[in-house]
Formats: C-alpha cells, sequence, structure tokens
C-alpha cells in the first residue's frame, strides 16, 4: 500500500519543506508520489513539482480532478470538466504519471436526490473524458467512484470497467466542518468502502482512496484491497497544532489553553518510543510545538512510518498501540473484519 503526499501547498511554503528536510540530513525521500490538483496550483507549484520532485528527485505524480473545488462551490461541474479536459488534452501538461477524471462530490447533508444526480454526473463526465484523451493517457487515468449506496457503487465500478479502466479511486468518505470540507471514516462510509473492496478483488482493479487518512485509518485501509491513498491531514493537522505518530491519532501539543487532546511532552516521549518513532523534526519537543513546518515534516515522516510498518509489525503489537492511544479505531477494525470473514465464508 501506497501513501501519495497531497501538496496543498504554496510553492514558498513547498521551498522551506524541502529546505528543512534536506538540512535535517533524513536520506529518507519524503515526496516519492504526490498529488496536486494542476487547475487550483499556482504555475510556481507545478514547476517546483516538476522539476524539483519529478525531475531531480523521482517522484511520481498523481494530477487530481479538482472535484473538492466544485464541492466548495468554486466552480461548477461543468465548467471544471471543461477546464479539465483542456488542461489534459495540452501537450505541455502530459508529464504526470496518473490523471484522475472529473467527480462530483456528494457531502453527507446532500438529499438523496442530490447524491444520485452527482452519481450520474460523475460517470457520465467520467467516460466522457476518458473516451477523448489521447491513447497513452487513458492508460493512466483514474476514475472516481462515489455513492453512498451499494447499488450506486456498483454503477460506477461497472461502468468504469466497461471502458478499460483498470485503477479505480474511491471518495465516498463521511464530510464535517465548514462547507462539509473535511472528510472523516465514519460506520457508514466503512461499509461502502467495504462493497467497494469486495468489487475490486471480484473485479480484479486497484482500488486508491481519495483525500483521507491518519496513522490508525492506513491499518484498516492496509486489511482491504488497497493500492494507494492520499492525505493532506499531515500537513493541514499541523496548522492546527496536531501531530501523529506510527497508528497514533492527531493529538494537539501547541495552546495548551485548550485542552481537548492536549498531549503532554512526557506522553509524547512515552509514545515516540513505543511507536519507535524517529526523526530530526522531533527531538526538541518545544521547536516542534512551536515551529509548523517542523509538525508538518514530523507528521509526514510519521505517515511514511506507518506504511513501512506495516509489514513488518504484527497485529498484535499494532492492536496494542492502538488500544492505548486511538481506541476508535478498534472498532472500525471490527467492522472491516467482520465483513472480510462474512466474504470469505459466501
Amino acid at each position: 500500500m501506497q501513501l501519495v503526499t497531497s501538496l496543498t501547498v504554496d510553492a514558498s511554503l513547498l521551498r522551506k519543506l524541502l529546505r528543512l528536510w534536506d538540512e535535517g540530513g533524513d536520506p529518507r525521500n519524503p515526496f516519492a508520489t504526490v498529488l496536486v490538483t494542476p487547475l487550483f496550483a499556482s504555475p510556481s507549484t507545478l514547476k517546483l513539482i516538476r522539476e524539483e520532485l519529478k525531475e531531480k528527485r523521482g517522484a511520481t505524480v498523481y494530477f487530481d480532478s479538482g472535484g473538492y473545488y466544485a464541492q466548495q462551490g468554486k466552480i461548477t461541474f461543468d465548467d471544471l470538466y471543461c477546464a479539465l479536459r483542456d488542461y489534459y488534452h495540452n501537450p505541455d501538461n502530459q508529464w504526470a504519471d496518473w490523471y484522475v477524471l472529473p467527480d462530483h462530490v456528494p457531502t453527507s447533508e446532500d438529499s438523496d436526490d442530490t447524491v444520485e444526480e452527482k452519481i450520474y454526473d460523475t460517470v457520465a463526465a467520467s467516460k466522457n473524458l476518458f473516451g477523448e484523451l489521447p491513447p497513452h493517457l487513458r492508460e493512466r487515468a483514474i476514475p472516481v467512484i462515489q455513492g453512498h449506496t451499494d447499488r450506486q457503487l456498483r454503477f460506477c465500478v461497472e461502468n468504469y470497467l466497461s471502458i478499460g479502466a483498470n485503477y479505480i479511486g474511491f471518495g465516498s468518505f463521511g464530510t464535517c466542518g465548514p462547507n462539509q470540507s473535511i472528510n472523516r471514516i465514519t460506520f457508514q462510509s466503512m461499509d461502502l468502502l467495504n462493497t467497494v473492496n469486495e468489487l475490486a478483488m471480484y473485479y480484479g482493479f486497484d482500488l486508491h482512496l481519495f483525500g483521507i487518512g491518519s496513522p490508525p485509518a492506513h491499518y484498516l485501509f492496509s486489511q482491504l484491497q488497497v493500492r494507494s491513498f492520499d492525505s493532506a491531514t499531515w500537513l493541514k493537522s499541523a496548522g492546527y497544532g496536531y501531530v501523529f505518530l506510527p497508528f497514533v491519532r492527531g493529538y494537539r501539543i501547541a495552546n495548551r489553553t485548550i485542552k481537548r487532546d492536549y498531549l503532554e511532552e512526557d506522553d509524547f516521549l512515552l509514545w515516540k518510543a513505543l511507536t519507535e518513532h524517529h526523526c530530526p523534526f522531533c527531538e526538541s519537543f518545544s521547536t516542534l510545538g512551536e515551529s509548523r513546518p517542523h509538525r508538518i515534516l514530523h507528521n509526514l515522516v510519521s505517515f511514511r512510518e506507518t506504511i513501512q510498518r506495516l509489514s513488518e509489525w504484527s497485529d498484535e503489537r499494532i492492536h496494542h498501540i492502538l488500544e492505548l492511544t486511538s481506541p476508535t479505531y478498534l472498532r472500525l477494525l471490527e467492522r472491516v473484519n467482520g465483513r472480510l470473514c462474512l466474504s470469505r465464508l459466501a
């Protein structure tokens, strides 16, 4: 399973992060696989991703469709489709490795009729754009499954398989926050993901998960037929003072006047030892609390260490960490494992 680092950043911050990473002396490549939304990224950000990350550091690059921005009302879905078609058709923009097709993202507050309309919009637009792409881009296209029912999910999958797609994304997680802008894992969305997982196993397509994921969720995903997922949680949460550790949900270490989710230094050091986390950005707890760039890179290392240890650590060891730090995810895990058992018995 692969983490795709979502780079919703401006060029100045990305340069600062790259400089801070290089100064830390860590030989790992934190930006080995990245996702960017080209329609809404600045030319300087795209230039930096292409020249510094892809050409110099060998990154794999995903172009996202921008469905999130249509969800937020910053562009209509029809305009998004036209802009994405024109952008992908331009030979100057055909340097990415993967191209996400347009998706009309439903939210948890949408009516059933609205969700149904968005599903048909997504499938129709994806099939149309797929047919208009040159053959070498069709091989790298990723259509997106949206839906709030098993029937809607199957409708998407069957249509995408009919055009020859074999790498398909899922984006219908629960939403919350301002403008329903934050994806979150709920029991309902895990049931939907389980259905998509069963379809992936049955039809043999690769599965990508869009816009979701903290380290405990990575473990949930590893139980399924998931090839990759993208997340900006490592970045966005750092801005609110939150830090992660391998298999540990986010806890806040900045602004201790707010008691909710606050993590004391002694507990952070205890959990750091428990998870065997190592990076140059959390050597000083006070610096980690004061510096957003340090929290960003510390979180990114924690995300990548989680993926690495999925193949190295036993389930018992991971469950112990979850029980101590992130018990809610154990209940979600029971739902995943229960569905997998039923699937194997069928």
